[in-house]
């Protein structure tokens, strides 16, 4: 609860709470919307202001704007990075896959928990190279257990489901004027991002898609937090961030999707968190027993040059 919210619990009479004035105010509301004989006519008044002496407390909300572009670019590494010339990050989460055929509504068809490893190497004038690698298993949607198989949606058939693993992230540079694929031709592309202040939250709104010359649908978007109090104190270089997010992508050709249109598309939330240690027990003895190579950093991919000139 924020400070506000607490001087207005304390500032209401006597035995009463905060809590208990909304209760019996929204009481009285349900009541007076109920219509009795005589009354279906009647019009629904406005509700009145609410008077002063409540003090009711207001969610503190403003945009938050930069006029430089490198404090902007470090504010971003630091809510989703580690701002240092060299650093690590990893992040746990979980998400939920549905299939979204054309014209049809979206099915919920499974759920992955999962984290992403990045690594982070100031390559000198604030460009930042990033590579990552991430590491998912899948869940059944409703009982939560490790699953291998899955049931396809739309065409009935019950597929092979594996983890999924990223290890082929071309990687990215990040500078002030936007970002650069390391393999690509040394186009800069604009990634969205807003900060805005949220009661004692710093919250950063993001858009991610993929280059106009990459052939596949791909849009990530996010809503990331820290505590305002530790985003303004600058020896803080990785923010304890939290997020959540969703993620548009084709068919995966696992799924066996033969002719039929449409999109997969995917809710996560997450948080960092600072060792492998830190991962819970069931997905950390998986890991460890399938897949110990990704629990370590991979710092072997920045062998592979640029593809432009800096």
């Amino acid at each position: 609860m924020s400070s506000e919210a607490r001087h207005a619990d304390s500032a209401t009479s006597p035995g009463t709470s905060r809590r208990e004035l909304l209760t019996a105010a929204l009481a009285g509301i349900g009541a007076s919307l109920v219509a009795g004989p005589g009354m279906a006519a009647d019009p629904i008044l406005p509700l009145p202001i609410t008077p002063d002496e409540h003090k009711i407390a207001k969610v503190r909300s403003e945009f938050l704007h930069f006029n430089d572009p490198v404090a902007k670019l470090h504010a971003r590494l630091r809510v989703e990075r580690n701002l240092a010339e060299e650093s690590t990050t990893l992040t746990w989460y979980h998400w939920i896959v549905f299939v979204v055929p054309a014209k049809s509504a979206p099915i919920p068809m499974v759920r992955y928990e999962g984290i992403e490893y990045s690594l982070l190497r100031h390559l000198g004038n604030n460009n930042f190279r990033i590579q990552a690698h991430n590491l998912s298993y899948p869940r059944d949607l409703n009982s939560g257990e490790f699953i291998n198989e899955v049931h396809n949606p739309v065409t009935g058939e019950t597929v092979a489901i594996g983890p999924s693993i990223i290890t082929t992230d071309p990687g990215v540079v990040h500078n002030p004027d936007g970002f650069r694929n390391v393999n690509g031709d040394g186009s800069y592309h604009k990634n969205y991002a807003m900060f805005r202040l949220e009661d004692e939250l710093l919250k950063k709104d993001s858009v991610r898609g993929v280059p106009p010359e990459t052939p596949f649908t791909l849009q990530e978007n996010s809503c990331a937090w820290v505590p305002f109090d530790e985003f303004t104190n600058p020896t803080i270089n990785s923010l304890p961030a939290h997020f959540v997010g969703g993620y548009l992508y084709n068919y995966p050709r696992w799924l066996n999707m033969g002719d039929h249109s449409g999109n997969m598309y995917a809710m996560f939330d997450g948080k960092k968190i600072y060792s492998v240690e830190e991962l819970p027990n069931e997905f950390l003895d998986r890991a460890r027993r399938d897949n110990p190579e990704l629990l370590l950093p991979r710092w072997q991919d920045f062998e592979r040059p640029l593809s432009f000139t800096l």
